[in-house]
Parts: C-alpha cells; sequence; structure tokens
C-alpha cells in the first residue's frame, strides 16, 4: 500500500499460545504500536480447553474500545466459548481506537486473541486536507496522529461539508468517506488473510458499523475458502443511515453496490431487529431465507445494588452520535424544574460518556436551555464507574438514532436497573415495537412537552414516595435466548463447511 504512512510491524510467522502470550503487548506499550498490522496479539486471554471451533471476527472497534457497540460481541464471545468457539479478532489497533476502556478485556472469556491494524490516514488524505485549509486559509494546523475512525461516517473531511453543504461538497465527502473506508478494509484484509494462511477457521464473521469489516470479511473468507456471517447492527445503504453531511446519489450508489456485493457473498446475514430483517429482503430478495434476526438483550452479570436516594436523577450513560441530540430533554427538563419549583439538590440531569454534541459542549447545551444547574456532565469513564452511576438513577434516558430500525444496545442494560426507562423513538420504530406493553415510557425525540409531562408524572411519583422496579425483572429481555440463536446458525454453517474439529 504505497499511499499509507509505513506500518509499525510486519506479518509474522505462525504462533502457538505460549510464545503468543510472551510477545504480546501489554497495555502501557500500546502507544507504541509495536504489535499493529503484526501476527503477534495485542491482547488474548488463556486458551480454550473446550474449543473445537474457531471463528475469525472482523470488527474494527472490539475491547478495549469504550464504543457501545463493543458489548454485543463482548458478550456472544463468553456465550460462545461455553458453546466451544474460540475467536481470533481482526480491529484497529488500540492506538487509534479513540476513547478506550480497558476494563472490557477483563470480560473476555478464554480462547479471544486481539490482532490490530493501522487506522492511520494515507499520505493522499492529509495532503488533500492541507491543501484545503491552504484554500481556506484556515492557518490551523490538524492535530497530529489524527486517524480514521467513526460510526456510519468513517472519515473526517474538516470544512469540506456540513448538512446545509451544496450537493457537490456532500458528493465529495461520500467519494472521500467510501475511499478512506476501503483503506481500512484493506488493511484488515491484509491481516485477516494472514491469520487464515496459519489457522483454521470455520467461519469468517463481519460486525459494523464500520461497514467497512464487511468488505474485509469478505474478501478474507473468498481467499480462505471460507463461509462468511455478516452482523449487521445497523442498516448499511438505506436513507435512514444516510450521514446528513453526505447526503448524495453518490453515497446512496457506493453504499448500495458495497452492501449488495457483501450480503450476495454471505452464507448468513444477521440484523438485530425485525425490521430490518424485512428490509433486507426486500432490497435483495434472494436473500430470503439467509437473514436472521439476533437481538441483542440483558446481560446477567452483576450489577451495583441500587442506589436511589432523595434526589430525582435523570441519566444517560453512552456516545451521543447517529442522530442523537438531547436538546428537546434539556429543554422539557428545564421546564418541568420551573414548573415545580425542584431544586438541583432535588432534581437533575446527569451525562456520563461523550460530554459534547454536534461540537457544542453539554454544559454550554444545558445553560442555553435553561437548565444550568440542575445538569452535570461526567465524562468518560470506564464500565464498572458507569454501572454505578446508572444504579444512582431515578430514571435512564435513551436518546433516538437516526435510523429507525435499529435497536440501541444501552437500552437492554437500561432495563436491568431499578429505573424508569424514558425512550426518545419514534412511532413504529424497531424500539417503539419492542416496548409496546411494557412500563416503559416511549415518547416522539422532539416533543418537549411529552416529555415534560413524562418527567413530571415520575418526579410526582418520586416524591409520594414510590420507586420503580427494573423493566426485566422477569427475564424477558436476557441476552441468553438471543446468544444461543446465533450459535445455533453459526454451528450450522460450520457443520456444512465439515463438522466439528479441533484447532
Amino acid at each position: 500500500m504505497t499511499d499509507v504512512a509505513p506500518q509499525r510491524g510486519s506479518i509474522g510467522p505462525p504462533i502457538d499460545a505460549a510464545s503468543a502470550s510472551r510477545s504480546a503487548a501489554p497495555m502501557g506499550h500500546w502507544v507504541d504500536g509495536s504489535s499493529v498490522g503484526s501476527m503477534t496479539p495485542y491482547y488474548e486471554t488463556a486458551p480454550n480447553p473446550r474449543a473445537t471451533r474457531r471463528m475469525l471476527l472482523v470488527f474494527f472497534y472490539f475491547a478495549p474500545s469504550a464504543e457501545v457497540g463493543a458489548v454485543r460481541w463482548l458478550s456472544l464471545t463468553r456465550f460462545g466459548a461455553e458453546r466451544g468457539w474460540a475467536f481470533d479478532v481482526v480491529s484497529l489497533h488500540p492506538s487509534f481506537m479513540g476513547i478506550l476502556d480497558p476494563s472490557r478485556l477483563t470480560q473476555l472469556p478464554a480462547g479471544v486473541r486481539l490482532f490490530g491494524f493501522s487506522g492511520s490516514e494515507p499520505i493522499w488524505y492529509r495532503s488533500l486536507i492541507q491543501a484545503w485549509q491552504r484554500t481556506r486559509r484556515t492557518g490551523a494546523a490538524r492535530r497530529s496522529g489524527s486517524v480514521m475512525s467513526g460510526h456510519l461516517d468513517g472519515s473526517d473531511v474538516a470544512g469540506l461539508a456540513g448538512g446545509n453543504s451544496p450537493a457537490w461538497r456532500r458528493s465529495i465527502r461520500s467519494r472521500m468517506h467510501f475511499r478512506l473506508a476501503d483503506q481500512l478494509s484493506r488493511r484488515a484484509t491484509e491481516l485477516g488473510t494472514a491469520l487464515a494462511r496459519v489457522n483454521s477457521y470455520d467461519a469468517v464473521v463481519s460486525s459494523g458499523p464500520p461497514h467497512a469489516a464487511h468488505d474485509a470479511a469478505r474478501a478474507i473468507a473468498a481467499q480462505a475458502g471460507v463461509p462468511s456471517v455478516m452482523d449487521m447492527r445497523d442498516p448499511w445503504s438505506d436513507d435512514s443511515a444516510m450521514p446528513e453531511e453526505m447526503r448524495s446519489d453518490a453515497w446512496r450508489r457506493i453504499a448500495v453496490a458495497h452492501e449488495e456485493r457483501c450480503v450476495s457473498s454471505a452464507e448468513l446475514v444477521i440484523v438485530t431487529s425485525k425490521a430490518h430483517e424485512d428490509l433486507q429482503v426486500r432490497k435483495f430478495p434472494f436473500l430470503s431465507g439467509r437473514v436472521s434476526t439476533v437481538m441483542n438483550g440483558a446481560d446477567v452479570d452483576p450489577l451495583p445494588a441500587s442506589r436511589v436516594g432523595h434526589r430525582f436523577v435523570v441519566a444517560f450513560a453512552g456516545m451521543i452520535y447517529l442522530g442523537r441530540n438531547p436538546r428537546a430533554l434539556l429543554r422539557a427538563a428545564a421546564r418541568v424544574a420551573r414548573e415545580t419549583g425542584a431544586s438541583p439538590a432535588e432534581f437533575g440531569v446527569e451525562f456520563m460518556g461523550d460530554d459534547s454534541c454536534d461540537g457544542v459542549p453539554l454544559s454550554v447545551m444545558a445553560k442555553e436551555e435553561g437548565l444550568n444547574e440542575h445538569f452535570r456532565s461526567h465524562g468518560f469513564r470506564p464500565r464498572s464507574d458507569a454501572l454505578e452511576f446508572l444504579a444512582g438513577a431515578s430514571m435512564l434516558v435513551s436518546l433516538p438514532l437516526r435510523t429507525t430500525m435499529t435497536l440501541p444496545a444501552k437500552l437492554f442494560e437500561y432495563t436491568r436497573f431499578d429505573a424508569w426507562l424514558l425512550v426518545l423513538a419514534e412511532p413504529g420504530s424497531a424500539t417503539a415495537e419492542l416496548l409496546r406493553g411494557t412500563g416503559a415510557d416511549v415518547v416522539e425525540p422532539n416533543d418537549e412537552a411529552a416529555i415534560a409531562r413524562v418527567l413530571r408524572m415520575r418526579l410526582d411519583e418520586f416524591r409520594s414516595g414510590r420507586r420503580p422496579v427494573a423493566l426485566n425483572r422477569e427475564g424477558r429481555f436476557d441476552r441468553a435466548t438471543q446468544s444461543a440463536r446465533l450459535f445455533d446458525l453459526l454451528d450450522r454453517v460450520a457443520e456444512k463447511r465439515g463438522g466439528a474439529r479441533t484447532h
């Protein structure tokens, strides 16, 4: 790859478990990138003595990434290990992941090896940005060590486009996005193909977004002669998944081409909601019988004890992206504080995770909406701190997603806490349908009056002495059922290839 900055690390010879454990890069050395692009894992657990099958998982933001999307496969690997699977994961090297939560590594089961590739920006891209900045005469130097990262948007084309930009700029940004995504895919493919030459895999599984992971898995599986399985946590080429700053015919055309190529070659396509399953079959009728729904779910690991005190706390924990915006919530909360006379010691809204939205600090946004003294933003904390934070809340908020066919992974975790759930979701969305008939308060995302009514109702109940109970107290949202369904499907894929065998 001549257009990429030199990689730190190389594809090496096969490694056994003992030598790998000695050479795996310790957490404190991630920054030197000694294992970037190498067949030396940047992290691994002890071998799984029960493993009879091995999966190559291509997932760009796996542990220790703090991304909420990583939770799905953190849990699935634990369940899969019990079913006799071992896992090699091709992911971005932690040096390029952004915010990290190293505690997530402690949740991995035996039999997991993590391999990282580079997320550094190609030379052509850096040159383009520098030329653009000179044209704009911004004089602003780009942050050193920048990387290609993001959720549905895998690029950061500074200043080239925005939601109100002309169509030609959105078209340019779309092409840049996919060219950068293709670059990541090629790096993942190079590493995954090298691993497949010296390891026998029963399936190559990809999880996205970023959906470039599916492109990489398709190429790896084709070269290795192994079936590929797509795990689509969000829609790909549907209009609802199109970022506003790239809304264009170019984005639609390229996304459809990429998706059709991947789903055509996949043995199995997994989605997280029935609505998304129906969409996939409408778009690609040939997928009928090859697409299945495997939702996220509520785990059963121990949680901190509920610490709801005398203050009514409305809490959100996680990343603010994919169309989420808390302004309507903040305005409604400010309205309730004014109308009820609740002091900051009695009523408040608190966020943990991202501390800004659309470039505006949450503290500034809260002040603009009149909630200044009743609002706190804690920034990112490790998962253990986040669970303690959620255990102290009276109400948990799920912010809306841009696509109505996606179920927020965080929502299932929320159902485990003794807290009221305020869920901002469009009528008829996958989220609204999932929660139909439950005790959750589902409100349209921009309906400030309805949000205020729910907040006022629950605050009044809280003041009267009532306390909420967990929505999943009877286990209706447990992940175990969904995990079993997925590995039943994967076992059938493996059996088609030649049955159980020891690796």
